[in-house]
């Protein structure tokens, strides 16, 4: 049975948050659990973590879909701790330290004050959103923030912050698109041509070798991540239709010259130095099993499979949860 969530994005380019809103118009599915939006707010103005707490506090759910940038690394998210901050991202250590201070385990130094790039004011003023939030006792929290799963430490504070049941979120990119669509042979016979420079990635199926009678293509940047909607080409209605319900929603059809796309994505894995002794890495494995057509789509030469659909069983072992 589906559960009703809140989806809130903070700091998300325009092109994908237009491409967020539509998968929520089209499909409104939000695997493993699954959850669907009741309501879907935008907030690209103020954005800070100070902020999604307050939304959080004011919110009358107690589930929620938040869809925000995060670190490589998955120490945290790419938005400020609060408003104004000198440093633009929120880490985990940062949640740690207001939890110590909280507990009157710890105090808040001037290195402390520097670290987190706050004011003094602002740290009495996360405190007191953390105890307001933790009074909702928010039931889950599903993150669809790029890696913030690769690190178990990171995530374990955020659900401790937030004082949620549990929290989800991806070891990997998340991706959201508008992929165009067509169908028909002719246009699958020559979906290349519209493939106009730079690196693009091809999907057939049902499997890489041979003949296909679906393709997704994704124009590639030099991070190996999606930068444009790319296609989506079937040789007939049909097969379209059967693949968006193997692969995208049990009860979803294609519609349109576009169809709105949410799947995770492997990508190049960097942590950087300064978080590397202090991680609590989840190792990320990816199978591929030969016989499975989802386990032989992908790059033929590369032989590199990066696109995770919602339905494929690779999803959800990639949404790790702390509970």
């Amino acid at each position: 049975m589906a559960i009703l969530a809140h989806v809130i994005t903070l700091g998300i380019e325009a092109g994908t948050n237009a491409s967020i809103r539509a998968w929520f118009k089209q499909f409104n599915f939000m695997p493993p659990i699954p959850l669907v939006a009741g309501q879907v707010d935008t907030v690209t103005a103020g954005v800070s973590f100070e902020h999604l707490l307050e939304l959080l506090i004011r919110s009358p759910s107690k589930s929620f879909i938040l869809i925000v940038h995060g670190h490589v690394d998955g120490s945290g998210l790419h938005i400020p701790l609060a408003p104004h901050q000198a440093k633009p991202h929120t880490e985990h250590w940062d949640l740690q330290k207001l939890m110590d201070v909280d507990a009157r385990q710890s105090e808040m130094s001037p290195a402390d004050i520097t670290r987190m790039g706050i004011s003094r004011h602002h740290v009495d003023r996360l405190l007191d959103l953390m105890r307001q939030v933790r009074q909702k006792q928010i039931d889950c929290i599903e993150f669809r923030s790029c890696n913030l799963g690769r690190n178990v430490m990171s995530l374990n504070r955020f659900r401790q912050f937030l004082g949620a049941r549990q929290v989800g979120a991806p070891d990997l990119h998340t991706l959201f698109g508008l992929p165009g669509t067509l169908v028909g042979p002719e246009f699958l016979a020559t979906h290349a041509r519209h493939h106009p420079g730079g690196n693009w990635e091809t999907y057939k199926f049902p499997r890489a070798f041979g003949a296909p009678h679906l393709v997704c293509c994704f124009k590639l940047n030099d991070l190996a991540k999606p930068e444009s909607g790319g296609h989506i080409i079937a040789d007939t209605a049909a097969t379209f239709d059967a693949w968006v319900k193997q692969y995208v929603m049990p009860t979803g059809s294609r519609s349109g010259r576009e169809m709105a796309m949410h799947a995770l994505w492997i990508a190049d894995i960097k942590v950087t130095p300064q978080h590397r002794g202090d991680l609590d890495h989840r190792p990320v494995f990816i199978s591929v099993e030969t016989g499975d057509p989802l386990g032989t789509w992908g790059n033929e030469a590369l032989a590199v499979r990066r696109l995770i659909p919602p339905l494929s069983d690779d999803y959800a072992r990639h949404i790790v949860y702390s509970r």
